[in-house]
């Protein structure tokens, strides 16, 4: 099933599968509300099976993907694969929660759903990797045959984060 993927969701994923395991939503990170006459993100994106599908395949992209695991911490995260599965539940239910569906993205005692920049510091993340992020994901939204209009509302959602996730400077 194809699906559209609006701008939250592009940055929920990259933001979520730069860490390896899902980050909380802060109050400044929660969905946009729409307009009565637009249908809400979650539903032009399909739904809960229809995101979970899109992050599945995003994660398997990322955790095998060369240009991140360059960096050792990712590459340690990604190189463990009993996180992958939980990940992308943790990953699918924010991004639900994210684009107006049910509010089922919650923090767990593990320390996971803490505010993105608390969350990815200790990554090491560089502007490349940044990019890398958003590049799988630009690639993954067109496999899905995500219409343009939602894909720029990903990117530049995406773009927003980046001062909150880059924390090596090149």
């Amino acid at each position: 099933m194809k699906i559209a993927l609006s701008s939250q969701y592009f940055k929920f994923i990259v933001s979520a599968i730069i860490l390896s395991f899902a980050v909380p939503v802060s109050a400044a990170e929660k969905s946009v509300p729409v307009s009565a006459a637009e249908k809400s993100l979650f539903e032009r994106l399909g739904g809960t099976y229809a995101i979970a599908q899109t992050v599945d395949h995003l994660v398997d992209k990322i955790y095998e993907n060369d240009g991140l695991n360059a960096n050792p911490i990712l590459k340690a995260i990604h190189d463990d694969k009993s996180t992958k599965a939980g990940f992308k539940v943790m990953l699918t239910n924010w991004v639900v929660t994210r684009t107006g569906g049910p509010q089922i993205y919650k923090p767990d005692m593990f320390g996971r759903g803490q505010p993105l920049k608390e969350g990815h510091a200790h990554l090491n993340i560089s502007d490349r990797e940044f990019d890398i992020i958003m590049n799988e994901c630009k690639n993954t939204f067109y496999a899905f045959n995500v219409p343009d209009k939602e894909i720029g509302e990903l990117m530049a959602d995406l773009e927003s984060f980046r001062g909150d996730i880059v924390t090596r400077k090149e």
